[in-house]
C-alpha cells in the first residue's frame, strides 16, 4: 500500500519547506506530499509553491482541527505521514514506523519530539519540562495520539468518524479518544525523533504548554490550579535545580499563573461574545417587531 504525507502551516514561512523537505527525502520516497495552508498571511505559501510543493489553501484560519480533518479526506493512501510545520523528521520516519502496523489493530505510531541542540534558557527549559527530555522510554502500546510526527492509518480515522473541524486546537487528543474507545492501538516508539526546528520566545512556549495540555473544553479552575502549583515547584522547579539550570526555575514557577490567566482570559472572551451575540439577537427581535 502507498504512503501519503502532509505538513499543516499557519504563518511558518521560516520553516515549513525543512518540514515538507524532510517528506519529500524519506527512503524509500512517499508516494505523494502535499501541505495544508490554514489561511496564512505570511510568505509561506509562495515558498512552499516555488519549491514544487502542491499547497491545499483554506481560505481563512480555520484551526488545526479544520487543517486535519482535510487532510486526511485528500490523501489518496492508506497510510498518512504527519509532520508540523516546525519540525523534520529523518529520512527513514516512515520505513521504520511502517512494521507496528501488521497488527490491523494500530491506528498509529507516534515519534518522540527532541531538541538536540537547545539554545537558551527557554529551550533548554522547553526540552525538559515539555518534550520531557532524558526521561528513560521504551516503545509501549498506549500512547497519546499526538501528530507531530506521527504516521497514521487512514482507514481507522475514517472509522471513528474523523477529525472535529471545529476544534483549533487538542485535536489530535480528541481523535485519540475515540480511537482508544474503539479498541484501536496507539505507539509511542522513541526510536522515532522528531526534530524540532524552531526557538520559541518565553511567551511562545508558555502558549505552546497551555496549548497541549488545555483540552478541548480548556477546564482549569481553582483546584487544577492549585495542583499544577504544587507540580511545578516540586518537580519542575527541583528537576530545573537538579539539572543545574536556576533560571529555568523563574519559567517552572510561572508556568501556573500564565495557565491560569489563559483559562480566565478565554473564559472573559468567551462570555463576551455570548453577551455580543444575545445583543445583536435582541437588536433584529426589536427591529422586526
Amino acid at each position: 500500500m502507498g504512503i501519503s504525507g502532509y505538513v499543516p502551516f499557519y504563518n511558518n514561512a521560516p520553516t515549513v519547506l525543512a518540514a515538507v523537505d524532510s517528506l519529500r527525502q524519506q527512503q524509500p520516497p512517499l508516494d505523494e506530499v502535499f501541505a495544508i495552508d490554514d489561511g496564512s498571511t505570511d510568505r509561506s505559501t509562495d515558498v512552499l509553491e516555488a519549491a514544487g510543493v502542491r499547497v491545499l489553501q483554506q481560505t481563512q484560519n480555520l484551526g488545526r482541527g479544520a487543517a486535519r480533518k482535510l487532510a486526511m479526506e485528500v490523501a489518496r493512501h492508506q497510510f498518512v505521514v504527519c509532520c508540523d510545520a516546525t519540525n523534520t523528521l529523518p529520512a527513514d520516519f516512515a520505513a521504520r514506523a511502517m512494521p507496528w502496523f501488521e497488527d490491523p489493530k494500530v491506528a498509529a505510531v507516534v515519534g518522540l519530539i527532541t531538541d538536540p541542540n537547545p539554545r537558551g534558557v527557554v529551550s533548554r527549559w522547553r526540552a525538559r519540562n515539555l518534550f520531557k527530555a532524558g526521561i528513560p522510554r521504551s516503545a509501549s502500546k498506549g500512547a497519546s495520539f499526538i501528530t507531530f510526527g506521527t504516521m497514521v492509518r487512514s482507514s481507522a480515522v475514517v472509522a471513528v468518524g474523523g477529525y472535529d473541524p471545529s476544534l483549533r486546537h487538542s485535536e489530535d487528543a480528541e481523535l485519540g479518544n475515540r480511537l482508544a474507545a474503539a479498541d484501536f492501538e496507539i505507539i509511542g516508539d522513541p526510536s522515532l525523533h522528531v526534530n524540532c526546528n524552531i526557538l520559541n520566545s518565553l511567551p511562545e512556549v508558555l502558549e505552546r504548554y497551555w496549548r497541549w495540555y488545555a483540552g478541548k473544553d480548556e477546564l482549569f479552575g481553582v483546584k487544577a490550579y492549585c495542583k499544577l502549583v504544587w507540580f511545578s515547584v516540586r518537580t519542575m522547579a527541583w528537576g530545573d535545580l537538579r539539572a543545574g539550570e536556576p533560571l529555568t526555575c523563574l519559567i517552572s514557577l510561572l508556568l501556573p499563573h500564565y495557565q491560569f490567566w489563559r483559562f480566565l482570559n478565554r473564559k472573559w472572551h468567551s462570555r463576551a461574545r455570548a453577551r455580543l451575540l444575545v445583543s445583536e439577537l435582541q437588536a433584529k427581535i426589536d427591529a422586526d417587531r
